[in-house]
Formats: C-alpha cells, sequence, structure tokens
C-alpha cells in the first residue's frame, strides 16, 4: 500500500480534488500514507475534503482554491508543489459538460483549452524542469471518449485525445530517466458530474464504474502501464473498439451510444 509513498516522497498533489474522481484519488493516496497538495475551484468542497482526510487519514493537507483558467494558477501550483518537494501529481481537473456543439458559448470554448490543456501542459512542464534527478510520478486523467471524435462533447474529447498523446510522449522521452508517466484513459464514472447529465439508460450505455475504484486501480498499475484501462467492461470495450473493429465502424457505434444516451 505504501510502495507509491516510499518511492516518491511524501508529498503529492491532485488537480481537481473537492469531488468525484478527483476525491477518489485523494482518498486513495491519504490512505497510502502521503500528504496531500490539494487543488480545486469549489473552496466548500475543498475544505470539506480537508477535513475528511485528516480527520479519516489524519493526512496533512495543503489546499489551494483556484480557477484553472487563470493561467497564472500554473506558477502558483509548481511553486507550492517545490515548496512541499512534492515528486507525484495527478491531474484530474477538466471542463466537460455535455451539450451539440453549437451551444457551446465562446468563453466556454476557452474554458475546455485552458483547463484541460493549457494549464494542465504548463503545470507538467514546470514540475519536470524542477527536476527529476528523483523518481517523480505523473499521473494523467483522459478518456475512452478521447480514442474518437464524440459528439455531444466533442471539445471535451477532443482535448482528451490531447492529454493521452502526451501522456505517451512524455513517456517515452523520459523512460530513461527518473519519471514515471501514466494515464488513466476512465470510462463512464459515477461521479456528481457524470450523473448531473442525465444519460438515459439503453442496452449499449455503459455502466459507470465507482471512482473509488478507478482510482484504486489506477494507482495499483501506475508507472507498470502507460495506458490504464479501469474496469473489465471498459477493457473489453477499449479492445474491441480499437483492436477488432474498423475505425468506421467502431466510431459509428460510439456515436450511436451517445445519441442513445443523449440525443
Amino acid at each position: 500500500m505504501n510502495a507509491l509513498r516510499d518511492k516518491y516522497g511524501a508529498w503529492a498533489c491532485v488537480v481537481g480534488s473537492a469531488q468525484g474522481l478527483g476525491l477518489a484519488f485523494a482518498e486513495n493516496l491519504a490512505k497510502r500514507g502521503f500528504s496531500l497538495i490539494l487543488i480545486d475551484i469549489d473552496q466548500q468542497r475543498l475544505d470539506e475534503t480537508c477535513t475528511l482526510l485528516k480527520s479519516k487519514y489524519q493526512s496533512e493537507t495543503s489546499s489551494l482554491h483556484l480557477d484553472l483558467e487563470d493561467q497564472s494558477t500554473a506558477t502558483v501550483i509548481a511553486d507550492e508543489m517545490k515548496k512541499y518537494q512534492c515528486r507525484f501529481m495527478v491531474y484530474n481537473a477538466a471542463f466537460g459538460p455535455v451539450k451539440p456543439f453549437l451551444v457551446n458559448s465562446a468563453e466556454e470554448l476557452h474554458r475546455y483549452i485552458a483547463v484541460n490543456v493549457e494549464t494542465q501542459l504548463h503545470i507538467i512542464h514546470q514540475f519536470i524542469k524542477q527536476g527529476v534527478s528523483k523518481p517523480a510520478g505523473i499521473m494523467m486523467i483522459s478518456s475512452l471518449a478521447g480514442f474518437r471524435g464524440t459528439q455531444y462533447v466533442i471539445p471535451y474529447a477532443a482535448t482528451k485525445a490531447f492529454i493521452w498523446n502526451m501522456a505517451e510522449g512524455l513517456h517515452y522521452e523520459f523512460k530513461n530517466t527518473a519519471l514515471d508517466v501514466s494515464v488513466c484513459v476512465a470510462g463512464a464514472t459515477d461521479t456528481p458530474n457524470f450523473r448531473s447529465t442525465n444519460p438515459r439508460v439503453s442496452f449499449l450505455s455503459p455502466m459507470a464504474r465507482n471512482p473509488h475504484l478507478v482510482a484504486e486501480e489506477s494507482l495499483r498499475r501506475f508507472g507498470k502501464q502507460l495506458f490504464i484501462v479501469p474496469g473489465f467492461g471498459n477493457k473489453f470495450a477499449h479492445f474491441l473498439l480499437n483492436r477488432i473493429l474498423p475505425r468506421s465502424i467502431a466510431s459509428k457505434l460510439h456515436n450511436y451510444t451517445m445519441c442513445k444516451m443523449y440525443g
């Protein structure tokens, strides 16, 4: 249970940690003995998370209430990680409402890029520049939706494609250094954000997985696999859509399912 802490030191950082999958990662890291730097836009839930981790796991925490759309947040977060000699980070934060493409406002289109791509890119860049002479780890969070164009979440899915591509590139560029990189390629996850989309259930719609199980499996496999697809059902769907079926058929099937859920 404490292998990650033994390797990467006492502190871990979870960006987007106040609820859902981010909270699940924070709890699983606290259970492994980490002290935690917690970052979120929701001040109330962030405070509640700090209280939970202190009372349940006796974890020391440092919290930052930040809007990741602000370009300055990358430096603030990198400085906080340097202050605590933090060598393990999870970038979970993402902006991803479910809606037709043309319903997105110009402000929302900018937020997809700022939160899901730009700030993440700068934080990781600064984290690596601070040095990887000691073992360090980066867990990135992508999505099965990022492996093909996906209606109703077009900008979100596109940014998730960026994330798994970036993780793959980092893995190979730094594989002979002390830096480990893995990417959690999550399927539907039973989080408040997912439930708020009110998906319709059909025989093809995926069963939403418990976020604690997603986080636990991802952390267990971190550093051993580049692409971590938690859950047997998600593994099977990923294998079927990416290894067996032609892309044209896989994309039609994937988008048919999205239409049944949200169309």
